[in-house]
């Protein structure tokens, strides 16, 4: 197993799916900070339960971003 947290998160973008990547890369602005946070929450919780990143979230979370949508699930960090 690789260890990918030690990559940055523009890397990892890559390993999960090269598609979403180039996306990611063109965000700017508040829709970079919001897909910034959603992907980030995903593949914390994607390695705290031991699976592979999904491609279709991280595209979710990228298209929720393009339309200004902050949706992310509540986890105990976050709640409150």
């Amino acid at each position: 197993m690789i260890v990918t947290e030690k990559f940055p998160l523009a890397e990892r973008l890559k390993m999960i799916d090269h598609i979403q990547a180039r996306r990611y890369s063109k965000l700017g602005g508040p829709a970079l900070d919001i897909a910034t946070e959603g992907i980030i929450r995903h593949l914390r919780a994607c390695d705290r339960m031991d699976v592979n990143p999904d491609v279709a979230a991280v595209r979710e979370i990228i298209d929720d971003a393009l339309n200004g949508r902050r949706v992310f699930a509540e986890t105990f960090n976050n709640a409150a």
